[in-house]
């Protein structure tokens, strides 16, 4: 759980305050209003300070996902804007011709909604056509799926979006990014 810089300070005085105190029997010598904390003002975050912490957060999330499915063909890249993708080969993510999400595609999913879940980030998804078809409404299908899979897992609707046109190769793409949702 992280705490916010006013969160973290107002709790650090209640604690400092919290120490002082007084022999037995004797008054504060101090009056009551002045023992208390104050909560230092909530001011608003530098957009270019929360980018930052958000691509750092990104970079360390594409370490400890990678770590997770180490040995596996799933892959977790880095991008150059910051982004982070996450492809999984389609074998491992739908039976030909299905939209059903497999079971080691819905593992990668759970790792990555509860990576995101409190984060301020964006997630597009992109899903591929089986091999040899040009355009099927089962591309759609497919990523709705991996869209509603991370809609169950927490995720607001708003911060998930699916890419209109197929994934290029054969792999399921989901790109997170730093875009704060709406």
């Amino acid at each position: 759980m992280r705490l916010s810089l006013p969160t973290t300070l107002a709790l650090t005085a209640t604690l400092i305050a919290g120490c002082g105190s007084t022999p037995t029997g004797s008054a504060p010598t101090t009056p009551a209003s002045a023992a208390r904390p104050v909560a230092p003002a909530a001011s608003a975050p530098n957009p270019a300070t929360k980018a930052a912490q958000t691509k750092s957060n990104l970079a360390l999330e594409k370490l400890r996902l990678s770590e997770l499915f180490r040995g596996t063909p799933v892959l977790f890249t880095l991008q150059p804007d910051g982004n982070m993708r996450v492809e999984v080969p389609l074998q491992y993510s739908f039976d030909a011709g299905k939209a059903q999400v497999k079971a080691p595609l819905a593992a990668v999913l759970d790792h990555v909604a509860t990576g995101q879940l409190n984060e301020l980030t964006r997630l597009a998804i992109a899903a591929p056509a089986d091999a040899g078809v040009k355009t099927s409404a089962l591309v759609g299908e497919r990523a709705a799926g991996v869209r509603d899979h991370l809609l169950r897992r927490g995720l607001a609707p708003a911060r998930v979006t699916v890419v209109a046109a197929p994934a290029s190769g054969a792999t399921v793409k989901i790109v997170v990014s730093d875009a704060p949702a709406p």
